[in-house]
């Protein structure tokens, strides 16, 4: 995670708050957020709003500036109008602050109108209450690139483990690198950790979320042996990529594990989603475990100060509505949810029909599942491995993080 001086993150929070108190002046919705690489989203969203009466704007922040200053707003008590967010447990960390809206009725209408499933409304509830509308229902999945499987002389998709381990020996001695991973904006460490541990025991991952299991624990350990293994056949890219989406594109790995909100990102450096490259589920490790997979949702959270006025009442039930969807999912083609706005694209269409129909239980992604205090150290942790891939870092990573979590888990009753 990026650090920044007290000076620039003070200049950043003096600068929010003048632009979020001019908005509320002139009674434009503003939202604000840490998604830069969504303008054209954003932008969609505000063409659209304008067309119903609607005058909407949206702010972006860096990650770590933003949660500075959503931290901040919420310490002095005056929480933004409208903000994006993540789910779980840092959903939770800022329900608990008393500041944040509940929308039952809301979620309640758009149900009987059949526009969305009440399990969408699921990844935002906190205590038995729903706290946001979706900006994002995504799934994380194995894109691949047709071209490259095509060259490496794959004719399937592989649907087990053993068939994946295949298709990465071709591909290697094709001369082609089989999975594309980065640390890009220093969060990503985090990903093939969860992945790995959901595909040889998905209840461990829960346990492990949960304070249940320690991170040297035999389910962690093994997770880090395939890891290292994987990486000691030269299956992963360079990690030090600050361009994940972009290489993927230029064909520098096969295969990409990542969330559905991506494939605009990649159709921007030239692949076209369905025609060039598609999407699965990665298969189970272990075939023996049930199907799983990583949903994020990303909640987009109204302030209780702000729910009641007629501003923000028009957007909330606007923002949910098929014709705000639709807008957002044609431009960035991203998927939040409604039933009744067109899919954005072919592979998100077909990855929520396999899931549909074979059952797949959805798991909580790591970023959400476990707590703050351990994520941001352990990504840390993951991100060090990832960039000297052996058993003694490893072993190093698996100590480090046990030894922050079990303090954490101490002083929380885990």
């Amino acid at each position: 995670m990026l650090k920044r001086t007290k000076s620039v993150l003070a200049l950043a929070l003096a600068g929010a708050l003048m632009t979020f108190g001019a908005a509320a002046r002139a009674q434009t919705v503003t939202v604000f957020h840490d998604k830069p690489f969504y303008q054209a989203g954003w932008d969609g969203l505000t063409a659209t709003a304008k067309k119903s009466g609607i005058d909407l704007q949206f702010s972006a922040y860096a990650t770590d500036q933003f949660q500075a200053y959503i931290q901040s707003s919420l310490q002095s008590g005056d929480a933004p109008e409208a903000f994006t967010w993540w789910n779980g447990t840092k959903l939770k960390e800022i329900v608990d602050s008393g500041q944040i809206a509940p929308l039952d009725d809301l979620w309640a209408r758009k149900i009987a109108a059949g526009e969305y499933d009440a399990s969408s409304a699921e990844p935002f509830k906190v205590d038995g209450h729903i706290y946001g509308m979706p900006t994002g229902l995504n799934r994380w999945v194995v894109f691949y690139n047709k071209a490259l499987f095509k060259k490496a002389g794959i004719d399937k998709v592989p649907t087990s483990w053993d068939e994946l381990m295949a298709s990465c020996a071709k591909l290697k001695a094709a001369g082609i690198t089989p999975f594309n991973a980065s640390l890009q904006e220093g969060w990503r460490g985090f990903i093939w950790f969860e992945e790995l541990l959901i595909r040889t025991d998905p209840d461990a991952y829960v346990a492990l979320n949960q304070g249940k299991l320690k991170y040297t624990d035999e389910p962690v350990r093994n997770v880090f042996k395939i890891w290292g293994d994987l990486y000691a056949k030269g299956y992963f890219t360079d990690p030090a990529s600050q361009e994940e989406q972009l290489d993927f594109a230029r064909g520098k790995a096969a295969m990409y594990l990542a969330g559905d909100w991506n494939i605009g990102l990649i159709e921007k450096g030239g692949l076209k989603a369905g025609q060039d490259f598609d999407g699965f589920i990665m298969p189970n490790v272990d075939p023996k475990v049930p199907k799983v997979v990583i949903v994020e949702a990303a909640p987009l959270l109204i302030s209780k100060a702000a729910a009641d006025k007629p501003e923000i009442k028009a957007f909330m039930e606007w923002y949910m509505s098929p014709a705000a969807m639709d807008s957002w999912a044609t431009v960035p083609g991203l998927y939040a949810g409604n039933n009744k706005a067109k899919a954005p694209n072919s592979i998100v269409q077909q990855i929520a029909k396999v899931a549909s129909d074979e059952h797949y239980r959805s798991m909580v992604r790591y970023w959400e599942a476990s707590p703050s205090e351990i994520v941001l150290p352990a990504v840390e942790e993951f991100n060090r491995f990832m960039t000297n891939p052996s058993p003694q870092a490893a072993e190093t990573a698996m100590k480090n993080i046990d030894a922050i979590a079990s303090q954490y888990w101490a002083a929380h009753g885990g």
